[in-house]
C-alpha cells in the first residue's frame, strides 16, 4: 500500500532521490537513496533522526549492498516479523535490518560491510507505526542530503557477484546466474540469521 502524500511531499520528492513510502504489517515504510555524501555526515542525519522524532526508526546503508528495492523489503518483513515476534536478532530494529542485510550477527561486520561509506551512494530506511512522524523525519532527512544520480546505481552480473564475493558466497554457484534467485537466496539468508 503506497502513502497518500501531501503537496508539500510532492515538491520535496520532486528532487532527484529515489523514494517509495508504503506501509509493511503495521508500520509505515520510506526507502530512499541519496547521492555520494561523507560518512560523519550519514551518521550525524541517522543520530539526529533518531533523537529528533520518538518511535521512528531509521537505517543507513552503502548502496552497493542493496540490490534493489525488493531486496530491503523482504529483508524489513523478516525484521518486522522477528520484533512482533520478540526474537530479533539486536535489541533495537534498525540494527536487526543492518545484521540481515549483511548476512552475519555481527555488527561490527555488518557495519564494515554495509554500513554509510564516505564518497559513496547511501540508501536510507525510515519506519514508524506513526505516519504523521515518519513523513516528517522522511522530509527532514531528504532536506539534507545530496541528490541521486541514477545511472549510479544497477543491479546486474557484476552486482550479483561483487556481493557474493563481499558476502564470502562461492563464485560460479547456480543462485549467481539469475537475479530472482539470487535475490532469493539474500532474503533466505537474511532469515536464517537467529541469536
Amino acid at each position: 500500500m503506497l502513502l497518500l502524500r501531501s503537496n508539500s511531499d510532492e515538491a520535496q520528492l520532486k528532487r532527484s532521490n529515489i523514494c517509495s513510502d508504503f506501509k509493511l504489517s503495521n508500520f509505515y515504510v520510506s526507502i530512499f537513496y541519496c547521492g555520494k555524501l561523507d560518512s560523519i555526515a550519514g551518521i550525524k542525519l541517522v543520530e539526529q533522526i533518531r533523537h529528533r522524532f520518538e518511535n521512528v526508526y531509521i537505517q543507513g546503508f552503502d548502496s552497493d549492498v542493496i540490490f534493489g528495492l525488493q531486496h530491503v523489503v523482504e529483508d524489513l518483513k523478516i525484521t518486522l516479523e522477528a520484533l512482533k515476534r520478540q526474537i530479533m536478532v539486536a535489541n533495537r530494529p534498525e540494527l536487526d535490518l543492518l545484521l540481515r542485510i549483511s548476512c552475519t550477527t555481527q555488527i561490527s561486520k555488518a557495519i564494515n560491510y554495509a554500513g554509510i561509506k564516505s564518497g559513496k551512494c547511501a540508501c536510507f530506511v525510515i519506519f514508524s507505526k506513526n505516519k504523521r512522524y515518519l513523513l516528517k523525519a522522511r522530509n527532514c532527512a531528504l532536506q539534507s542530503l545530496p541528490d541521486f544520480d541514477n545511472s549510479e546505481f544497477t543491479n546486474n552480473a557484476s552486482t550479483r557477484n561483487t556481493l557474493a564475493t563481499k558476502l564470502g558466497f562461492k563464485s560460479g554457484s547456480y543462485f549467481l546466474a539469475d537475479d530472482s534467485v539470487f535475490l532469493k537466496y539474500l532474503i533466505e539468508c537474511a532469515a536464517l540469521i537467529t541469536k
